[in-house]
């Protein structure tokens, strides 16, 4: 199972592969390693408060380490989970993710429904970008289960290495979208609008789990991986 030097160290050697895919690579990878260790944060608290849930820290950990891993793979980052899963689903045995095809897929499933993915998935102006990984079902790119919202928690909440209120990170990258040249993207700003409250809602979900505020019926409705 990789750990955050192996998941830094793929990062990179793909950043190497393809250098004008990302406008801040730096950037890129801190934010890799935040989520990470966020991670493992969320999870231990979690663990703490319901010690029989089914949730393993490191694997939950390794896929937030790898949430964007394809990034660096198209300069155009529209649907860069669904390209993540795929790469990971096709070269994790080669990378070490894990040791079987079984883990690997479990794993490139807990982020690929990671973000926005879902809102782009049915946005009129990505029909032409979807194509690459039709077929595809739908269910599998919004989070059902707890890995999966985990890890869309964990990369929600973190900026630069400090935890912050969700809302406030959406409204943070709705302004930037809108006010920064090198980020101007109307699809970004269309399906973050459209995918606000339902990002939210899973945001307070977590957090209640994370606080030990859920009942057992509470928690398994949700399922896991």
């Amino acid at each position: 199972m990789m750990n955050k030097n192996a998941i830094l160290s793929c990062a990179r050697k793909l950043i190497e592969a393809n250098p004008d895919n990302l406008n801040d690579p730096d950037n890129y990878i801190n934010h890799l390693a935040q989520v990470y260790d966020l991670t493992k944060e969320v999870v231990t608290n979690i663990v703490a408060k319901y010690p029989n849930i089914p949730l393993i820290e490191e694997e939950i950990s390794m896929a937030s380490g790898l949430h964007d891993i394809g990034r660096p793979l198209q300069k155009d980052q529209t649907f860069h989970e669904l390209r993540g899963a795929e790469y990971i689903e096709k070269k994790g045995l080669k990378e070490g993710v894990a040791s079987s095809l079984k883990d690997i897929c479990r794993v490139a499933q807990m982020f690929r429904s990671h973000g926005f993915a879902y809102e782009q998935w049915n946005d009129a102006e990505c029909v032409k970008n979807k194509k690459e990984f039709e077929p595809l079902e739908t269910c599998l790119i919004v989070p059902r289960t707890w890995q999966e919202a985990i890890v869309t928690y964990s990369d929600l909440i973190s900026r630069n290495g400090e935890r912050v209120d969700g809302e406030d990170k959406l409204n943070e990258v709705l302004q930037r979208y809108s006010g920064d040249p090198r980020y101007q993207d109307e699809t970004v700003i269309r399906t973050i609008n459209l995918g606000y409250n339902r990002i939210l809602e899973l945001e307070e979900r977590v957090n209640a789990l994370e606080q030990g505020k859920l009942t057992e019926q509470d928690i398994v409705r949700y399922g896991f991986l």
